[in-house]
């Protein structure tokens, strides 16, 4: 069922251009990952959006919903990414490559560097559980790509070294400086290949391979939270 349109905006022009429902989330998101969660009120989102406060809650719950939005955004995109990749016929080295590299590239590209919510507190609490699910998930397919590649069982603490490569891009980016490389996917790919033990396969036929392989699959690795239903 359509939702209805809800208040009216106190400010007419969208400053996403997407809608009040994305115009919410893009701006919880900017106040929330310069301010943090429990700084941020619902009134300083609505204004932030050009809406009345109660259009806030036309289309969340609570303002713990929109946090959860926001990083369902950043993470199920990566999980669905790294489900195809799990099915493709490819030897591991080159699918933990594309992985790495992939994962790398959709926190690399979201503009408010949104992956900075994954060390909120309010995420330990209840209601996040969706949030944890899809992460576990991605993460236990690091674990068996890393065990392909390797040829060795890879534990728990093993997928979370590897597929902590590649979220360590989130702090630096908060750091901002030094810049991150251009290539800074490309050497995390290859990094998470040689902390696999696999160094022999850091080469150019792996990386053309992987990137052939993440360019048939990018149309699922949008990272900006989708509209509800």
């Amino acid at each position: 069922m359509t939702k209805s349109r809800g208040r009216p905006r106190k400010n007419p022009a969208s400053p996403t251009g997407r809608g009040a429902e994305q115009d919410v989330l893009h701006a919880a998101g900017d106040l929330f990952v310069r301010h943090g969660f429990a700084r941020t009120s619902t009134r300083a989102i609505a204004e932030a959006a050009g809406l009345q406060q109660a259009s806030v809650y036309h289309w969340f719950r609570s303002k713990e919903e929109v946090l959860l939005r926001l990083v369902l955004g950043t993470v199920v995109p990566s999980r669905r990414l790294a489900e195809r990749l799990l099915a493709a016929d490819a030897p591991g080295h080159v699918l933990l490559w594309a992985l790495c590299f992939a994962d790398t590239r959709l926190l690399l590209e979201d503009p408010q560097n949104l992956g900075a919510l994954y060390f909120a507190p309010e995420l330990r609490g209840e209601g996040f559980e969706e949030f944890h699910e899809n992460r576990d998930a991605l993460e236990r397919i690091y674990g068996t790509l890393l065990e392909r590649t390797s040829g060795h069982p890879a534990t728990p603490f093993d997928a979370a070294v590897v597929m902590g490569l590649v979220e360590n891009v989130i702090l630096q980016r908060q750091r901002r400086a030094p810049r991150l490389p251009d290539d800074a996917a490309h050497r995390i790919a290859d990094t998470a290949l040689r902390v696999a033990g696999t160094p022999e396969h850091v080469t150019g036929p792996t990386r053309d391979r992987a990137l052939e392989l993440v360019d048939g699959l990018a149309e699922d690795t949008d990272r900006r939270p989708a509209p509800s239903a």
